[in-house]
This record gives structure tokens, sequence and C-alpha cells, in this order.
């Protein structure tokens, strides 16, 4: 009997601290004190981004061979569409 006291508070206080840091913004935040020892991985993975180009050039929509391009779409027809339920047996075949 006390096992089962004690199992059931301890499993209720792990489902109030999951409570508490899913679903409240607590859990989210930035510490206080900034971590200043960085992962050389995470030092360079920092550098890469940064060399990465922010912007793109347009020149290539007024270029002469941009605007040359033909757009080679082939229409499709429309079709009749089949049988409402395929599976069912179909009338009229075989003298039925």
């Amino acid at each position: 009997m006390k096992q089962n006291i004690t199992l059931i508070t301890i499993a209720l206080i792990l489902a109030a601290g999951a409570y508490w840091y899913f679903f409240t913004d607590t859990g989210n935040e930035l510490p206080l004190t900034a971590n200043t020892t960085e992962n050389p991985a995470q030092v360079r993975f920092r550098a890469l981004i940064l060399r990465l180009p922010t912007s793109f050039n347009t020149g290539i929509l007024s270029d002469a061979r941009f605007n040359s391009l033909v757009d080679l779409t082939t229409q499709i027809s429309p079709e009749s569409v089949g049988r409402i339920d395929p599976f069912a047996p179909i009338q009229g075949i075989g003298g039925k």
C-alpha cells in the first residue's frame, strides 16, 4: 500500500514537471549566462553561414537568352470519366 502511494506521488511529480516544461514557455528560454566556449565545429559552421550570399542576381531575367526561351507545354485533352463503382458487376454482358 505504501509503495503504491509512493509510485503515484512520483508519477504525479513527473507529470507536473513534464507539463511545466512542455506547455509553458519557461523551458525554452535562453540561460542567464552566455556560453563563452563554443565547439570548433560550431565556429566553422557559423563562418560558413556568414559567407553565403544573401542577395540574388536578377540580371538573368533581362538576358536575351532567357527571354528567348519557349514554353513547350502540351495541352491535355479531357477524357471521359469511368464508372462510378469500378468493382460493381457489369450490367448487360453475358446475357444477364
